[in-house]
């Protein structure tokens, strides 16, 4: 029952079936119960017929009547099928099925039909009675006229079912027919209505790897439109995503290709040192370059990682005082080698996000304001709330950055001349990225006390903050 198509002929039809199956069995009932209202009206208007035509002259026959029962002689004739061939220059078929009697007020016979048997067709009383006479079941009606004589009118029962029998079919033989013409409507209706189906799942099944072209579909039914929507936009995610990996891949080896290059001529350089100083030398600008590849390598994987539409891993309440804590103390030993003062004024702030990537972000604010800043400087990190949002505060006494470039520096791997320090230029990107995907914002202007750079970082906060540490 996986099939759409299945699905919906098997309930289409099964439904259909039973609807008019319960359509037909109604239908049934409500044609037998309206021809047998028919024939009794035909009874009671048959014995006033009689009554109105016969009641005059038998009194003017005297009190008793005829000495002997007038027979009236109804037609005999044998006849099947339906319609015209029942009816005939004579009469009809069922005539023959049709019976009647007059007696008087003590039940002396004074009239009768041929068709009819010789005893009384009912008990003597007004109404409708169902008897059995000679073996056959009939249906009378009897009433009195106004000179105290009885008119009987009964008809056969059987005549009466098959009468009643053609009309009841006749309502539930034009259902039966339609069924099956129904049943092949609803099959090419559903089939064709199928075939959107089994066009788009071939163009899906068929497309190459490659082809990240949107489905090109026309006169598609608005229920498949959104799911060809939805497919477009996601082949459109994923050409963009590819796109983004394509370039980042280019950017990465563009990048990469230097410090490598470094490191391989000043490992030659040190497998070719004539002395210890040289050999010092070499060995000293080796560890210079394997860190920075280190440190480069790291940076990419972060960033690839807070690329869009990557895992943004799980998101939870983060403390982001205890992250500012832990990432100064591991920037203490660079710190220290330059002799910058690392300060951090930090209130308990609680956020929602993920931790890896809140810690990127510190770590790479942390990371810049060390290597940037003046040797012996200052370096200033505050975390406070201000309006419903956490702020992260990170300034430094460093040569900052000119108002034209501040947008310039969230692009991958660029990097302002001058500055006089190696990077990869990816921080900013990372600390962008960041932001971006916990909500919040970033802003650079110039350090009011330090001069130097100030980044100012605001992520909605989860929870109220308590005293200051």
């Amino acid at each position: 029952m996986n099939s759409i198509r299945r699905v919906m002929l098997v309930w289409l039809l099964g439904t259909v079936s039973v609807v008019m199956a319960i359509a037909g069995a109604f239908s049934y009932r409500a044609g037998l119960q309206e021809a047998g209202e028919m024939f009794d009206a035909k009874l009671a208007h048959s014995s006033r017929v009689l009554m109105s035509l016969v009641d005059e002259p038998l009194s003017e026959l005297g009190e008793h009547g005829p000495s002997d029962p007038v027979v009236v002689d109804v037609w005999h004739g044998e006849a099947n099928g339906v319609g015209e061939a029942l009816a005939f220059p004579g009469g009809h078929a069922y005539e023959t099925k049709l019976a009647f009697q007059v007696r008087d007020a003590n039940g002396t016979l004074l009239l009768r039909s041929d068709s009819g048997p010789v005893d009384a067709l009912a008990p003597l009383r007004a109404g409708y009675d169902d008897v059995e006479i000679d073996g056959r079941d009939w249906r009378t009606f009897t009433a009195m006229s106004s000179g105290g004589r009885w008119y009987q009118a009964g008809e056969r029962s059987d005549i009466r079912e098959e009468i009643a029998e053609d009309i009841a079919f006749g309502t539930l033989v034009p259902l039966l027919v339609a069924l099956p013409i129904l049943a092949v409507v609803i099959w090419l209706i559903v089939t064709w209505a199928c075939q959107v189906l089994s066009r788009v799942s071939s163009q899906i099944e068929h497309r190459e790897a490659a082809n990240l072209s949107p489905l090109q579909l026309e006169r598609v039914p608005a229920e498949i439109n959104g799911v060809v929507v939805a497919v477009n936009g996601l082949i459109s995610r994923l050409r963009t995503a590819l796109e983004r990996e394509r370039r980042f891949t280019a950017d990465a080896a563009h990048e990469l290709r230097t410090p490598i290059s470094a490191l391989k001529v000043h490992a030659d350089n040190l497998a070719g040192a004539r002395d210890d100083a040289e050999r010092a030398e070499s060995q000293s600008r080796v560890q210079a370059s394997a860190d920075r590849l280190h440190r480069l390598v790291g940076q990419m994987l972060s960033l690839s990682r807070l690329e869009p539409g990557m895992d943004a891993g799980t998101r939870g309440t983060v403390a982001l005082d205890g992250i500012l804590e832990a990432q100064a103390i591991d920037h203490g030993p660079l710190a220290n080698a330059r002799g910058i003062d690392l300060a951090i004024d930090s209130a308990h702030v609680q956020v929602q996000g993920d931790a890896v990537a809140l810690s990127a972000l510190v770590r790479n604010l942390l990371d810049n304001a060390v290597r940037y800043a003046s040797p012996g400087g200052k370096v200033r990190a505050s975390l406070s709330v201000a309006e419903g949002d956490a702020c992260l505060r990170v300034e430094d006494d460093g040569p900052g950055i000119p108002p034209g470039a501040r947008e310039r520096v969230f692009e991958r791997f660029h990097r302002e001349l001058g500055s006089g320090v190696e990077g990869s230029g990816l921080g900013l990107s990372i600390v962008r990225r960041s932001v971006e995907l916990h909500g919040g914002s970033i802003l650079l202007d110039e350090s009011p006390t330090l001069s130097g750079l100030r980044v100012t970082v605001r992520i909605p906060v989860a929870a109220a903050p308590t005293a200051a540490t």
